[in-house]
Parts: C-alpha cells; structure tokens; sequence
C-alpha cells in the first residue's frame, strides 16, 4: 500500500513539473468545483476504469499478456482512493452539509493522475494522434515508466515507430 502511494505521489510531482499538468489540473479542480459530491465521486469511478480499460489496450497493443497483476493495481487503486474519499467526505459532513471543498479536492488530484495514465496509455496505442502529439515531450517520463525503458529513449522509440509507419505508406504507394 505504501509503495503505491509513494508511486502516486511521485506521479502527481512528475504532473505538475509540466505546463499541461497544471492547465489540466485545475480544469478539472474548477469542474469538481462547481458539481456535487456525487458527481466527483463518480468523475473519480469513471476516471479510474477508463485508466483500467486503456492500460489493457497498451498491454495488447504491446503484445503482453495481460496479467493479474494489472486487476490487483486497480482493485488496490479503489481501495486507496475510496478510503480517501471517504475520509475528506466524512471531513466535509463534520465541517457542515454543504461543504464540498475537501473531497472535491482530493478527487481532483485522484482525477488528474489517472487521466495522465490515461494520456500516456492512448499515446501509447495511438502514437500518431495529432493531440496526443503534442502532449508527447509532457508524458514521456510517465511513457517510459509503462514501457520500462529511460525517459531519453521515448522520443526515439516514437520516432523510430512513426518512421516505420511513413515507409509502410511509401511502399504502399509504390505497388499502387
């Protein structure tokens, strides 16, 4: 449990060392903002399957076997975050009925590093999307930690995939 809140934490540092981690946390603190708790809470459910679902397409994409190791992370993950959830909702009812500003704020933070999991998956198995592009130079310490090689060796990797990709198109022009 420990090992995984220090990853968290590492995680949410590697964010926020970024301009689009900043933009895009507080966007997502400013829409948790003006919604309920419940509507948070399920941002945070929804957030956390969709990192689950897109996590299995880069495994596949990677031709890995998908282990169990990837159902006992997530189940680990609603574990830790539901208790913390749970704690600042609790905190909320104790400071009063309509006070929202602590759970909001931890679900935003929850929210924000699962949706860069949820980038660096996509770019993963999407490596030629426009947008996702020009996130690249923001996630590549957070794609090389999910392809197990140096944060220096993602913009080549990409590279050299795109490169294999544009001959594919060339050759296949030739024979047309």
């Amino acid at each position: 449990m420990g090992n995984f809140i220090n990853h968290f934490l590492d995680k949410l540092g590697m964010i926020l060392s970024t301009i689009w981690g900043w933009v895009t946390g507080i966007g997502i603190l400013v829409f948790n903002t003006v919604v309920s708790h419940k509507i948070a809470i399920t941002l945070t459910v929804v957030v956390v399957l969709l990192d689950l679902v897109w996590g299995i397409a880069r495994t596949i994409k990677q031709h890995q076997f998908t282990t169990s190791e990837l159902m006992r992370d997530s189940v680990s993950k609603f574990a830790v975050y539901g208790t913390a959830i749970l704690t600042f909702c609790i905190l909320d009812r104790l400071m009063g009925e309509s006070v929202t500003l602590t759970t909001v704020v931890i679900c935003s933070v929850i929210v924000l590093v699962e949706l860069w999991s949820i980038l660096a998956n996509a770019l993963i198995v999407f490596p030629n999307m426009p947008f996702l592009k020009l996130l690249q130079p923001a996630l590549e310490g957070e794609i090389a930690s999910k392809l197990s090689i140096k944060p220096e060796e993602v913009k080549k990797v990409f590279d050299d995939y795109r490169q294999q990709i544009a001959q594919k198109r060339e050759e296949k022009k030739k024979r047309v």
